[in-house]
């Protein structure tokens, strides 16, 4: 092969793969603000997670499709579903869930740390336990906030997260 036949072939390859990213917001969202807890702030539980919202009307799963108003998804240490996705998503493929008559509603959402809410926050009263045999360390969490239209799925790429450290009582 030729130098400008492998060069032809890599531009070709790179902007082919270019057409995957169509669709992305490389803008920033800034219709929300966490305003609670400071970013790695100590916190103790329980725990309010509260935030401030611009230019989204707060409406509740009301089943309508739009993406300029809902309610919103907080995930505590996980990561949100896909851009047009439920939350159930996140669940899909998990047995245990298979195996329960109307999985997953809400209290089984709630056990995973998928939580939803029309209220601008949320108190967190149980985090993950750290493991019993790691080490003793600083514990930190995360909590992510989406936008849900009121279908329930989730309204675009936007995520804000927050992240906090939890000063536990010694057993």
């Amino acid at each position: 092969m030729t130098r400008g036949t492998i060069a032809f072939a890599l531009a070709t390859l790179v902007l082919a793969s270019s057409c995957g990213i169509s669709g992305l917001n490389f803008r920033e969202d800034e219709r929300l603000e966490i305003t609670a807890p400071g970013d790695r702030a100590a916190v103790r539980l329980p725990l309010t997670v509260e935030w401030t919202v611009n230019d989204f009307n707060v409406t509740g799963p009301d089943g309508a499709r739009r993406d300029d108003g809902g309610y919103f998804g907080i995930y505590v240490d996980r990561a949100p579903q896909p851009p047009n996705h439920r939350q159930a998503w996140l669940v899909r493929d998990d047995p245990e869930c298979r195996r329960l008559p109307r999985c997953p509603d809400r209290a089984y959402l709630d056990s995973q740390y998928i939580y939803a809410t029309d209220q601008t926050s949320f108190t967190i009263d149980r985090l993950p336990q750290p493991r019993s045999d790691a080490p003793r360390r600083r514990e930190f969490h995360e909590v992510t906030i989406v936008l849900l239209n009121g279908a329930g799925e989730r309204i675009g790429e936007s995520a804000f997260l927050r992240q906090f450290e939890v000063t536990r009582d010694a057993f």
